[in-house]
């Protein structure tokens, strides 16, 4: 009997504890490059990650996946006849998720349908385990995947970073935007929108920041879940969780991580909100 798999990529940070529970769920990593090392992000930590870039002095660069990488697990699955849900991080923070269509091509499967998440982290394990839940229950791969298409575009993906040296350094932001911006305090509120990151507002200080991350949410008339995401600011993290819950006692607010990909290019001290609009 054939199988849906679900395949994400490294940037989703998944929970041991969920692949664990999944055998047909599967990572495919994203690479960082420091200190002439090539480094799975599946084997580097955001508090690892940090501790290099200190003790080199370098500022990391990131690879997503080759399509080749794709295509040795799509053959795999092409053979048995099993069918695949691909979720990657958003489109307009990397090339993995054109890597991935690529190599559905050069496999030649009508069965792999590839969805670019709009989003990363713990937005899109919630796809993934969706889409796990769906196919336990015996749904075909194109209904699971046009339900995550839709929970995609309900997706939406706030973020404040914790420093803006990681982002001039990538070469998001100019030298003199960087320097005045520390100087002032000025705190972008970044916008992951229609397949781009775009900066929803700019303010002074990281308090007036998260506050204005947070009223952000009042737009929208309903969630199915809402979570903070942070890097290396896991206690902010938790008070931002609580206050949002006391806001909205009635939805699940729930708490993930960001990985050493994302680490590289927003720095630490990231806190974000993802969350999916109820339809």
């Amino acid at each position: 009997m054939s199988q849906v798999h679900v395949i994400l990529d490294s940037t989703a940070n998944v929970p041991q504890k969920l692949l664990e529970k999944w055998p047909n769920l599967h990572v495919v990593p994203l690479t960082v490059l420091l200190n002439n090392r090539q480094i799975n992000e599946n084997e580097l930590s955001t508090a690892d990650l940090f501790t290099l870039i200190q003790e080199t002095g370098e500022h990391p660069k990131t690879s997503q996946p080759a399509p080749g990488e794709f295509v040795t697990l799509f053959s795999g699955l092409k053979e048995k006849g099993d069918s695949a849900i691909v979720i990657t991080l958003s489109g307009s923070l990397s090339g993995t998720v054109q890597s991935a269509r690529m190599a559905v091509q050069m496999v030649e499967s009508k069965n792999i349908f590839v969805i670019d998440s709009g989003t990363t982290a713990i937005g899109m394990v919630q796809m993934a385990e969706q889409a796990l839940e769906m196919a336990a229950e015996g749904q075909e791969a194109s209904v699971i995947a046009a339900y995550i298409e839709k929970m995609a575009a309900a997706t939406h993906t706030l973020i404040v970073p914790g420093t803006l040296e990681y982002l001039h350094k990538g070469g998001r932001i100019g030298g003199a935007a960087s320097l005045f911006g520390t100087i002032l305090q000025i705190r972008p509120i970044l916008y992951l929108e229609n397949g781009r990151l775009t900066v929803l507002d700019k303010v002074r200080t990281r308090m007036k920041a998260i506050s204005r991350m947070t009223d952000e949410l009042k737009r929208f008339s309903g969630f199915t879940y809402i979570s903070v995401v942070s890097i290396e600011a896991r206690e902010e993290a938790l008070i931002l969780q609580q206050q949002i819950q006391q806001l909205y006692p009635h939805i699940p607010v729930l708490i993930g991580e960001g990985g050493s990909v994302l680490a590289s290019h927003l720095g630490p001290g990231l806190l974000g909100l993802i969350f999916q609009e109820k339809q």
